[in-house]
C-alpha cells in the first residue's frame, strides 16, 4: 500500500524537482483555521505533496479499520486503502493538500461513530459527538455543512432514533456559528467579516473542467466495475448480517451523497472526488474479495492498474 501510495505520487514529485520548476499548485480558500495551519504550503510544492500524501495514507489506514471494525470484509485486507489510493489520486490536482482533503478526515470520523449507533442506546451522546466531529471539519471546509440531511437519513437507516437526536447535527453547527459570530463581532469587531467568510465558503463555485480522454475512460471503468460490484452485493444481500446490510445501505446513500455533492455543490471540483471514494473503496473490496474466477478478477485489475498509469502519463 505504502509503495503504491509513493508510485503514484512520483510523477508530481518529479515535476516538484523539474528544472522548469513545479507547476502551480491550485488556489485553495478555506476556513480561518485552514489558512492558518495549512494556508503557508501552498507555496511550497514538494511539502505540500508530502502531507497530501501523509494525509491520503492516514485516511487509507482508517477505511482499513472500519473494514475490520464492521466486518465489512471476510477478513483484514488492504484492498480498501488500495482503491481509496486509485480513485482519488489518481488525478494531480487531487494529490494536494486542500479544505476537502482536510475536511474528509473529520466526514469518515463523523460515519465512524455514526457506524456504531445500533449499539448505543437512544439519546445516548454519541450522535452529538460524531456532529461535533463534523462541526470541527467545518473549521476547515464549511461546505461540510450540506450533508447534514446525509446524517439524518443515515440515522434513519442504521435504528430507530429520536427527535432529540435528528436535532443535534443542527445545535452543533449552532455552536459553530456562534463561536464565529463571537470572534468576529465580539473580538474583532468585524460583523461584515462573519457574513463575508460564510458566503464565500459555503457558495457554489468553479464549473465543469475538460481533461484528457484517459481521465474519463479511467472513472468510467471505475464506475462500470462499480456497477458489477453493486449487482453482486444485492444478490447476496440477505445473507449478510443486519448491521452490515444497513451499513452497506448508509454506504449507498454516502455515494449518492458524494456525487451530489461532487456535481452540484463543488462543482466538479477534483479534490472532493475523495466524498465518493469512501463507499467505492468498500463495495469493490467487498466484490473482489469473494471472486469466483480469479482470472477475471486479476485482469480487472490489472486493467484499473493500467489505466491509472496511462492517466499519469498522459497528464
Amino acid at each position: 500500500m505504502i509503495l503504491l501510495l509513493i508510485a503514484i505520487f512520483i510523477p508530481s514529485f518529479i515535476d516538484d524537482f523539474s528544472p522548469n520548476g513545479p507547476s502551480e499548485l491550485m488556489a485553495h480558500t478555506g476556513m480561518p483555521f485552514y489558512n492558518l495551519i495549512f494556508g503557508s504550503i501552498h507555496t511550497v510544492t514538494v511539502l505540500n505533496h508530502f502531507v497530501a500524501m501523509l494525509l491520503i495514507m492516514l485516511i487509507s489506514y482508517l477505511l482499513i479499520r472500519i473494514g475490520v471494525r464492521d466486518q465489512l470484509l471476510q477478513q483484514r485486507s488492504l484492498m480498501p486503502a488500495i482503491f481509496f489510493i486509485l480513485f482519488t489520486a489518481s488525478l494531480p490536482a487531487a494529490r494536494e493538500v486542500s479544505p476537502a482533503l482536510i475536511g474528509s478526515i473529520f466526514y469518515l470520523l463523523c460515519f465512524i461513530i455514526l457506524f456504531e449507533v445500533h449499539d448505543k442506546r437512544p439519546d445516548s451522546l454519541s450522535i452529538f459527538s460524531a456532529s461535533l466531529l463534523l462541526v470541527l471539519g467545518s473549521l476547515f471546509y464549511l461546505k461540510l455543512i450540506w450533508f447534514i440531511p446525509l446524517i439524518w437519513i443515515s440515522l434513519r437507516t442504521l435504528r430507530q432514533v429520536t427527535w432529540r437526536e435528528l436535532l443535534y447535527p443542527v445545535v452543533a453547527y449552532l455552536l459553530l456559528t456562534f463561536f464565529l459570530f463571537t470572534w468576529f463581532w465580539g473580538i474583532r469587531e468585524n460583523g461584515a467579516g462573519f457574513i463575508s467568510l460564510v458566503t464565500e465558503n459555503i457558495s457554489f463555485k468553479g464549473g465543469f473542467q475538460s481533461y484528457h480522454l484517459s481521465v474519463y475512460i479511467l472513472y468510467a471503468y471505475m464506475l462500470l466495475l462499480v456497477g458489477i460490484a453493486s449487482i453482486y452485493i444485492i444478490k447476496r444481500f440477505q445473507s449478510m448480517k443486519t448491521a452490515v446490510q444497513n451499513t452497506y445501505q448508509v454506504m449507498f446513500y454516502m455515494f449518492l451523497g458524494g456525487v451530489a455533492f461532487f456535481i452540484f455543490i463543488t462543482r466538479f471540483d477534483p479534490t472532493s472526488l475523495v466524498f465518493i471514494a469512501f463507499p467505492v473503496t468498500f463495495v469493490l473490496s467487498n466484490y473482489f474479495h469473494r471472486k469466483k474466477s480469479p482470472w477475471i478478477h486479476e485482469l480487472a485489475l490489472w486493467i484499473l492498474m493500467g489505466l491509472v498509469v496511462y492517466v499519469q502519463i498522459m497528464l
